[in-house]
């Protein structure tokens, strides 16, 4: 008996996500050895561009420092694209994909946020107006970014800051003790203590925007709502949207379209409050097709 779809060819589903990247410029921002990172580009349209250099919106994915897709966050990127913005997804090294952890994350998105002063001219952006997104592993590799020293690649220029100017983080790695996440990713317990967040908040960090559901089974929300309590205390702005019974990669679009919806919106909202975006109350959401 014949199986279903036996001899026949077979058609892939399609990846919305993915699909996206196909709307956005690749370049590549980094080298390492045989490794090309890429960065994709979306420019706002042309009656959506301000008249001034164009704020950023530099995603990177979510992981665990193993797996993860830079199209994750395209529809974020397309979002932000039509709300005048210049939107950025990073590739950054994983262990799955191109021999990476945690130390290469966090050096990888240190050369992104170098890349994109030392071309700030070229794209046409402000420098003094980028900020980082991430989930998870990402959100750690970028926060660490801001607030973290000693992470370098020898390759950067160094004289360019890798800070970014403000975050905005879904479901953080925050803590990188024995009670948050990812202790037995480092390659021992004292560089992941180095590389803890939690240890390492101090007054005058940026501005920071932070979303996380309270059942997470995989980044503990515990770790969260300290780290978010102690910068408040230091005087930091620091913004925490508890979403009460949502678990890890709630905000994804093609997980929950409500979700995604609230926390585009947050987000929005936040960079306006900023003076990163114009308001624009007729702006429209999701519309990514």
């Amino acid at each position: 008996m014949e199986s279903p779809g036996e001899g026949h060819q077979r058609t892939l589903p399609l990846d919305r996500n993915r699909e996206l990247l196909k709307s956005a410029r690749e370049e590549i921002y980094k080298t390492v050895g045989d490794i090309s990172l890429p960065v994709y580009i979306w420019e706002p349209n042309a009656d959506k561009t301000p008249p001034y250099p164009k704020s950023v919106a530099a995603f990177f994915f979510s992981s665990g420092w193993d797996n993860g897709q830079i199209a994750q966050f395209a529809p974020h990127c397309v979002y932000f694209a039509s709300r005048g913005m210049m939107t950025m997804a990073f590739d950054y090294r994983i262990t799955h994909r191109n021999r990476g952890g945690p130390l290469e994350a966090i050096a990888d998105a240190r050369s992104a946020m170098r890349w994109i002063r030392l071309n700030a001219v070229e794209l046409g952006i402000n420098p003094g107006k980028i900020v980082g997104i991430g989930g998870s592993g990402g959100a750690h590799a970028i926060t660490s970014s801001a607030m973290l020293s000693g992470f370098d690649d020898p390759s950067d220029i160094l004289d360019s800051s890798p800070a970014p100017n403000a975050l905005a983080l879904f479901n953080p790695v925050l803590d990188t003790s024995k009670k948050g996440f990812g202790l037995d990713r480092f390659p021992d317990a004292g560089v992941a203590k180095d590389a803890n967040l939690i240890r390492a908040i101090r007054p005058g960090l940026p501005p920071m925007l932070i979303m996380h559901g309270t059942a997470d089974r995989v980044v503990p929300f515990a770790g969260t709502y300290e780290f978010a309590k102690k910068s408040s205390k230091k005087k930091n702005f620091c913004r925490l949207i508890e979403f009460e019974g949502q678990g890890h990669g709630f905000f994804n679009f093609n997980l929950s379209f409500e979700m995604y919806e609230a926390t585009l919106m947050a987000m929005d909202e936040f960079f306006v409050e900023l003076g990163f975006l114009e308001p624009d109350p007729e702006a429209g959401l999701g519309k990514v097709d």
